[in-house]
């Protein structure tokens, strides 16, 4: 037996026992009805869930962008929706990148 810093006394070395695994509940991926892109603009990235597929979504995107970008009265506001069903707002005046998840 060994004495510690503070004077106890340890218990003689007893080899550890490896500790039980435990099984991780996985959660159910839930599917998503339609296309799962990241969109990279203006600094900072998001992901959305698009209905029509990546290529056609940029071509409308940059489309209404070039078209609408010098109109004064054009905000440029989108309302996308996440992966959790939930709506986010967000001005793009330009894309970076998207992505195809």
């Amino acid at each position: 037996m060994t004495e510690n810093l503070y004077g106890d006394v340890d218990a003689p070395d007893v080899p550890d026992a490896p500790a039980p695994k435990r099984k991780r509940k996985s959660t159910p991926k839930k599917k998503i009805d339609g296309n799962l892109l990241r969109v990279q603009a203006m600094g900072s990235s998001i992901e959305i869930v698009s209905p029509i597929p990546r290529d056609k979504f940029v071509e409308e995107m940059v489309e209404t962008i070039n078209t609408q970008g010098a109109n004064p009265d054009w905000s440029g506001w989108y309302h996308l929706k996440k992966p959790d069903d939930k709506i986010v707002s967000i001005r793009l005046r330009s894309i970076d990148v998207v992505e195809e998840l």
